[in-house]
């Protein structure tokens, strides 16, 4: 396995993990601020833009809102 699929798979485990997360508390999910938490963890091997798009899909199929409101 390559150091670049492990990474990305890396990234989605956290972004599963967040939404899920905060699915328990809320109805949407902002897209700064799951931002910032996965950074705190992982660089992220993809842009911001990316990144904003993989963590909508996921909060889409738990049923949450997404805001797209990175700064």
């Amino acid at each position: 396995m390559f150091a670049g699929d492990i990474a990305e798979r890396r990234l989605k485990i956290l972004v599963e993990q967040y939404v899920e997360a905060r699915k328990k508390n809320h109805d949407f999910v902002s897209t700064e601020l799951a931002g910032k938490t996965i950074r705190q963890f992982i660089s992220p091997p993809i842009g911001d833009q990316a990144l904003d798009n993989m963590i909508a899909k996921c909060a889409v199929e738990h049923g949450l809102n997404v805001r797209f409101d990175r700064k």
